[in-house]
């Protein structure tokens, strides 16, 4: 059985009610004239308004949701209207209510492509990072089944080949931390730790690097300083900056590290007497992939400092970076500060 029933169903029961209650009462004043008169009057004047009322309302219903309809129509296609006047009235606020459900739509669809458009941008930087390992190894190995090399030809080869494959393991290596990062797959623990023993463990990391390079390595910091930080990925972070401080840090050079604890955050100044950045390029070097002309001959892919702000970042801090030419750079971490909370 239908339970639904249509708007004239409604207003035709309502007006037989009226007329029956308006029977009623001139059978209850049936010796009164006048009161005759006046129900009859009374009723057939609330029927035609009742009508009347109906016809109005039915005409805006019918109008607004045609203007409803299309806007969905045009919202399914992609089209997205300019908002109209704002009235304080229900249709208007139906109205502003679409065209706030529009840019929602708009955005997402405008986040989507962007999302799409990075990851295909990304795709196409992975594919040019991975083809000149692959392109070395296979060409190496060719040559190793083919050529009529000695012992120590060979044995070079060998090495190319080895050092390909290393570099091919670290490229992967970083391609799924970013990945992994940018999809918010690793989860990062921050809470309070002694920043110490994190710089310690960085430190150490590049410590064998800075040596075969000859290169002084400084470190002043409280090692009861505690600061809210996930201490495997703060390690990692603060190691990609010391890494590329050793890697374009001449032989005999100096690289210092310090702490300075603020008001809400504690800064971690990482400074070398490198070659230096141009000012043009502070924010090109947190780009995936980037790597400054002057530096191709170096080995890197240009993944360490954008893995570094992104995990310095998703845990409430930030980098600064300020650097001269020819004498040096300094990276500046700021992460959170520890705050006891007060007692009640």
């Amino acid at each position: 059985m239908n339970r639904r029933i249509s708007a004239d169903t409604l207003i035709m029961t309502v007006a037989i009610g009226a007329c029956v209650l308006f029977l009623a009462a001139t059978a209850f004043f049936g010796k009164r004239d006048f009161f005759t008169f006046l129900c009859y009057g009374f009723g057939i004047v609330m029927i035609l308004m009742i009508l009347a009322v109906h016809r109005v309302f039915r005409k805006a219903f019918i109008g607004f949701s045609d203007k409803v309809c299309t806007q969905v129509e045009e919202l399914t296609k992609g089209n997205f209207q300019e908002p109209g006047p704002e009235e304080d009235t229900l249709t208007s606020k139906i109205e502003m209510k679409m065209d706030k459900l529009s840019d929602v739509i708009h955005s997402s669809l405008s986040t989507q492509e962007f999302q799409k458009q990075e990851i295909q941008q990304m795709v196409s930087d992975i594919s040019h990072q991975l083809k000149t390992p692959i392109a070395n190894i296979t060409m190496y190995s060719s040559m190793l089944d083919s050529g009529n090399f000695s012992k120590e030809q060979r044995k070079q080869f060998a090495q190319v080949i080895e050092n390909q494959v290393k570099k091919l393991e670290f490229l992967v290596d970083s391609l799924m931390k970013m990945s992994r990062l940018e999809t918010s797959l690793i989860h990062l623990e921050v809470k309070p730790a002694r920043i110490f023993d994190t710089l310690f463990q960085a430190l150490s990391q590049a410590g064998a690097k800075a040596e075969q390079k000859e290169i002084e390595l400084e470190c002043s910091c409280d090692e009861d300083l505690m600061v809210l930080h996930d201490a495997k990925w703060t390690q990692e972070a603060l190691f990609n900056i010391l890494d590329n401080a050793v890697k374009y840090t001449p032989e005999g050079g100096r690289i210092s590290v310090s702490t300075e604890a603020w008001e809400m955050f504690t800064k971690i100044d990482i400074s070398d007497t490198g070659i230096g950045i141009a000012k043009e390029h502070y924010e090109d070097i947190f780009k995936r992939f980037y790597r400054e002309g002057k530096v191709h001959l170096e080995e890197g892919v240009g993944i360490g400092l954008y893995l570094s702000r992104q995990i310095i970042t998703r845990q409430g801090g930030y980098i600064k970076v300020s650097s001269k030419e020819g004498e040096g750079t300094t990276f500046s971490v700021f992460l959170p500060n520890v705050f006891e909370k007060k007692k009640n």
